[in-house]
């Protein structure tokens, strides 16, 4: 029997090579469109599993209340919530800290230096309490004595290449100087799925005295490991009482301190925070992309299903005949699942070969997700083996089913025909194929307005034609040297201005004072982003004035002026721009002196338009020379900027040896932000086209085979008088129909995608008709071109060929 079904297999696949080939590309996109879609989306939800208690390990929040209303919420806690915690909590098993403020330093060892992002301070309990592996060291003791550090493959190769880092001694820069830091350890690489990057980690005995459980910083990530049994409800219920034991301090006194935990395994595809460094995933966007890959599936399998079905009637006598010598019904059955099996198995090889040359072709749009989650996610492959399965039996059981059933009597007698339910089902399927690619259409126009409008909106900032260098190494005389690097700036041709800042746009000010209006009492303090500037940074930077003026050098009482944007003028309680001018702030830390309002600046994007307007005051009081100035932005006007930086490399090295000179250009920085908008933009056009084309594949065998099936009647409407035109107007009809009865089913989902997704940007586009009449219409336009050649071809068969059988 089974080489009956071999040789019947092979013959039935030859005979139909179109419908064969038709079958086997679709199926293939689908299969691959779904290892793809199915190796990202399994990547960003596996951020943190590798942790041995993943589940079990929350991260200390932040959060504040005025009342019932929430006016801060943070990812970051203060040094002392740990040791608080842990001392007066029994339902917590351990706790452990990673201080990530100002972790962006100069590190050197020899002559060779660089400037490392993420060189963080970590609890001496660090590695036991998660999974990253030391190759060197041991981890009970690698974090525990004064100015030592931990670093990764990486960094050992970096810096010491072949030579055994253990034992010597890399310098690592911070505000108040240089730290010499001995190597204790080596550390595998950070997996890729980890919310935390990092290559270098200090002991947290190496921190200030003052700050190791500092009440008033929140610049540390705080995780706990919670007793068997507990619910980390009970945690948060207990902490605002804890809190007002210890929040000793006069600043936010006033309202109620609070913590979420949440849980590790969530936070990469939670919502972006304040102070928040990893780069974060888009829960919603991956959920759709989930969909979409059993979509795209789906569709592949449609296909099959129909022109199977379609075909079906042409195979009826095969059947019959088949029946008549003796076939039983399951051995029908398993002849179709065969032949199902092998085009899919022909298919699933095909489509692991696209998939690992896509991953190869497709690096900047797969990121890196796609490799990892293919190579190290074992959960895919019993995913990619179910599929193959329920493909088989999804594409190939229908069919079966429909014509092992067939009575032999009436198919040999050729009055056999289908019923119009089967007529309606496979047009239903068309249907939903057409919806499908409706709703990715429509997803993928939405997205890039979104990415076109945050392009083009007015930024209230100028970004082009800027160099940021970032600001060197902290050393005795640093002051001196800035000012005459300054001033040579300024004396290169081409160079514009020169500007301080601790913050540039694209970059969260980062830096927190709680403030309040002189006159109110402490409980109307409220926290503020504080920009320090100098005297040139609102000229270089174009940013436009609401009221008052901007700092001006000839006046040295503006040293203590403030500028504020119109959110912290509407924050502080002044009735107006204008009234703001000349009023008086009182600034967190400064109880002997205000500081007076001398001008507002009109709100400007500080970071992308995916966060509203926040409260900025621009300042330069030299009381608070502990905020830094990390920053200086060289406008220029020369066209030939690299003469610029030739230029600032040439005088760098002569005053700051002991830093690496690293530059950007401002405006590349600011897009930036867009970058994951613009990935996801990109994966939805990818799958969008590839569904349209598996549909498009599908659409044009029915089309090909049911015109083939009315010939006769195109014959018989030509004689009787009917036009080309007319021919292909009736041929083409119930495709336009299914378009937009599709449409009907379709867009109401897409709006409600587009309206969610878009809930997470503060400015977005607003949603316009033509952003949903477009796709369909262009889905006609798909639609009618597919099948316009086969109509077109056929309406000009000369009906005496048509008819003379008859």
């Amino acid at each position: 029997m089974l080489k009956n079904i071999l040789l019947t297999t092979r013959r039935t696949l030859v005979k139909n090579k179109t419908y064969t080939l038709i079958n086997i590309g679709g199926l293939t996109l689908g299969i691959a469109a779904y290892i793809l879609i199915s190796a990202y989306v399994n990547f960003e939800k596996s951020y943190d599993t590798f942790n041995k208690d993943s589940g079990n390990i929350y991260r200390v929040e932040s959060s504040f209340y005025k009342g019932d209303n929430l006016v801060n919420d943070w990812p970051t806690s203060t040094n002392g919530y740990a040791t608080a915690m842990k001392q007066n909590f029994p339902e917590i098993a351990s706790t452990v800290r990673i201080d990530w403020h100002e972790s962006e330093r100069v590190v050197r060892y020899n002559n060779t230096k660089y400037r490392e992002e993420h060189v963080a301070f970590a609890d001496t309990n660090f590695f036991s309490f998660f999974n990253y592996p030391l190759i060197q060291g041991d981890p009970k003791k690698a974090l525990k004595e004064v100015n030592t550090m931990v670093i990764s493959q990486a960094a050992a190769q970096k810096y010491f290449g072949s030579i055994d880092p253990i034992g010597k001694f890399l310098e690592v820069s911070t505000q108040n100087g240089i730290l010499h830091c001995m190597v204790t350890g080596v550390f595998k690489d950070v997996p890729k799925n980890s919310t935390m990057q990092f290559n270098y980690l200090i002991s947290w005995a190496t921190c200030p005295q003052f700050e190791r459980d500092f009440w008033y910083l929140h610049e540390s990530y705080t995780f706990l490991k919670l007793q068997p049994g507990t619910s980390p409800h009970s945690v948060e219920a207990k902490f605002p009482a804890l809190a007002e034991r210890y929040k000793n301090g006069p600043s936010l006194k006033d309202l109620k301190w609070a913590v979420t935990l949440v849980p590790l395994t969530d936070i990469h595809l939670n919502p972006a925070k304040q102070y928040e460094l990893e780069v974060k995933g888009n829960r919603t966007a991956v959920k759709f992309l989930g969909i979409i890959a059993y979509v795209i599936l789906l569709i592949a399998c449609v296909n099959y299903i129909n022109l199977s079905t379609a075909k079906a009637i042409d195979r009826a006598r095969e059947v019959g005949i088949r029946k008549v010598n003796g076939a039983s019904s399951l051995q029908l059955l398993l002849q179709f699942l065969f032949e199902s099996l092998v085009i899919n198995a022909i298919a699933l090889v095909l489509g692991i070969v696209i998939v690992a040359i896509a991953a190869q072709l497709l690096p900047n749009l797969l990121n890196h997700s796609v490799l990892f989650g293919l190579l190290f996610n074992t959960s895919l492959y019993l995913q990619i083996a179910v599929v193959f399965v329920g493909s088989i039996l999804l594409s190939g059981l229908y069919p079966a089913l429909l014509l092992s059933r067939l009575k032999p009597v009436s198919v040999l007698k050729g009055k056999h025909t289908f019923s119009k339910t089967g007529v309606i089902l496979r047009k239903g399927m068309v249907a939903f194929q057409f919806a499908a690619s409706l709703l990715l259409i429509a997803g993928t126009v939405a997205v890039y307005r979104q990415i076109v409008f945050m392009s083009k909106q007015q930024l209230g900032v100028s970004i082009d034609q800027t160099i940021v260098l970032k600001a060197p190494v902290n050393t005795p005389g640093s002051a001196q040297k800035l000012n005459s690097f300054k001033q040579l700036l300024l004396n290169t041709p081409g160079v514009k201005g020169v500007t301080a800042s601790g913050a540039v746009p694209g970059k969260e000010v980062g830096e927190f004072l709680a403030n309040r209006k002189f006159g109110d009492s402490k409980t109307e303090e409220h926290l503020y982003e504080m920009l320090k500037v100098d005297h040139d940074f609102i000229k270089n930077y174009n940013i436009q004035l609401a009221a008052g003026r901007a700092f001006d050098k000839s006046r040295p009482a503006d040293s203590i002026g403030l500028v504020l944007n119109e959110a912290a003028v509407k924050q502080l309680g002044f009735a107006s721009n204008e009234d703001a001018i000349g009023k008086l702030v009182w600034l967190e830390t400064s109880e002997k002196r205000p500081n007076p309002v001398i001008g507002v600046v009109k709100d400007y994007h500080q970071r992308s338009l995916q966060q509203s307007y926040t409260p900025v005051i621009l300042f330069m009081d030299p009381k608070f020379s502990w905020v830094p100035v990390n920053y200086y932005s060289v406008k220029f006007s020369s066209n030939n900027p690299d003469q610029i930086i030739s230029s600032i490399k040439n005088t760098w090295n002569s005053y700051f040896p002991e830093s690496s000179l690293d530059w950007f250009f401002l405006d590349d920085f600011y897009n930036r932000q867009y970058q994951q908008d613009l990935q996801f933009g990109n994966i939805f056009l990818l799958f969008s086209g590839l569904a349209i084309l598996i549909a498009c594949m599908g659409l044009f065998g029915l089309t090909a085979y049911s015109t083939a099936r009315r010939i006769k009647e195109i014959g018989v409407r030509k004689v009787l008088g009917a036009s080309v035109a007319h021919i292909i107007y009736i041929l083409t009809m119930d495709a336009v129909k299914l378009v937009l009865f599709s449409s009907l089913l379709a867009l109401p989902l897409a709006y409600l995608f587009i309206e969610q997704w878009l809930q997470g940007y503060a400015f977005k586009v607003d949603l316009s008709w033509w952003g949903f009449v477009a796709p369909v219409a262009g889905l006609l336009f798909i639609a009618i071109g597919t099948i316009g050649y086969i109509t077109y071809k056929a309406a000009l068969v000369n009906p005496v060929k048509s008819l003379r059988n008859e």
